[in-house]
């Protein structure tokens, strides 16, 4: 009764959302005809998605060799697309994971957890992918208008938390429980290198995309470095579990730095994250059909 609840009333965060941004003229109805007068264009942006999800999926491979564990590709990337489509709408973003961890640990009889932890450890490499990307856009910004002092500021706090981070795995590592569990999904450094590059690839293609949609599509005139700052911070609201798959949070985040750091107001601004959630949806729908064939045949076996 208070999992409907609770479910009921983020639904209704979600309407409240999308009225308040419809009534303050954010977001308009008319998205279905910009993806049907830009057809051709909404199939390239389609692939551009399609690909982002072939290369976390072959970062999650990675990841997994590097412990030692050797499903094969085609068996995990069905697995990674079959919940890249839940991410649409499971609260937040991130979970679609909690139905991934529960297929992935029946690949195989042993190494479970390993097979369950990866997921998490994939998370991780995202949100470095992600960070990076999004630290580098706001340089670039505070480059651009000559704001000299914040720089120093990040570039100090960066390296600060990057100092502690350190620091807490060398503590950490000293307790000999945590140091099994590093020792248990110890990866290679050269591992750890290609997967940050990949997450940085993948978020630049996302942000590039939504670039796209507000430039080619919607017509909008704002610097690609303000949409990739404003999609950096979207990503990153998106993934509370407020909201399925972060809708509403989204679009009013995209809003909200636009307006307030960037001075950009446009009417159907929200349009933009709207038209890219229905990109992701059309590129992640096959996912839904593999999830009813592997459902059928865990079924039948």
């Amino acid at each position: 009764m208070n999992n409907i609840l609770i479910k009921s009333t983020k639904i209704f965060i979600v309407l409240l959302l999308f009225y308040y941004l419809y009534n303050n003229n954010h977001l308009s109805l008319d998205i279905l005809t910009y993806l049907k007068s830009n057809i051709y264009f909404s199939i390239f942006l389609t692939v551009l998605v399609l690909f982002t999800i072939i290369l976390g999926a072959f970062r999650w491979i990675l990841i997994l060799k590097s412990t030692n564990i050797r499903n094969s590709f085609f068996e995990n990337f069905k697995i990674y697309y079959m919940c890249a489509f839940f991410n649409n709408f499971f609260f937040g973003n991130l979970g679609g994971d909690f139905i991934k961890i529960y297929y992935v640990s029946k690949l195989t009889k042993s190494n479970k957890i390993k097979n369950s932890f990866s997921i998490i450890i994939d998370r991780i490499f995202g949100f470095l992918g992600l960070i990076f990307l999004g630290v580098t856009t706001l340089l670039l910004i505070l480059f651009e208008q000559k704001n000299y002092e914040f720089i120093i500021y990040l570039i100090f706090f960066s390296l600060l938390g990057l100092v502690i981070i350190i620091l807490l795995i060398r503590f950490f590592k000293r307790i000999k429980k945590i140091n099994e569990f590093f020792d248990y999904f110890k990866i290679s450094l050269k591992t750890s290198f290609f997967c940050t590059v990949i997450s940085v690839i993948i978020f630049f293609i996302v942000h590039y995309t939504t670039y796209l949609i507000s430039s080619k599509i919607l017509m909008f005139d704002i610097k690609m470095s303000y949409i990739f700052f404003s999609n950096f911070i979207t990503a990153l609201l998106s993934a509370l579990p407020f909201t399925p798959g972060g809708i509403g949070i989204g679009e009013l985040s995209f809003i909200f730095i636009n307006n307030n750091f960037f001075n950009i107001y446009l009417t159907n601004l929200a349009n933009i994250i709207l038209f890219f959630r229905i990109i992701v949806l059309i590129s992640t729908l096959p996912g839904l059909i593999l999830y009813v064939k592997y459902k059928r045949k865990n079924f039948i076996n």
